[in-house]
């Protein structure tokens, strides 16, 4: 997990799709359905974005999930 700054008072978590659904209590005996049950109730109202980890993008990536104040930033590796 990396911990980014939005400004004074705000910040942003930044985890891989497998800590998502670590820190969520999902496992993957769990049903599709009940781990993005599980995943949703994690991120609750927090506002969040997914994105497929790119080294070419990253940083433009990373970016702008600051600038839109995104809260939860999950990183999926390319398949």
């Amino acid at each position: 997990m990396k911990i980014h700054a939005l400004d004074q008072e705000r910040e942003m978590i930044e985890v891989t799709e497998a800590e998502a659904f670590n820190h969520a209590g999902a496992y993957r005996s769990d049903g599709d359905f009940e781990r993005d049950c599980k995943l949703i109730s994690w991120i609750g109202k927090r506002k969040h974005r997914c994105i497929e980890f790119d080294p070419v993008t990253y940083s433009a990536d990373l970016e702008g999930a600051r600038t839109d104040g995104i809260e939860v930033l999950i990183t999926k590796d390319k398949t």
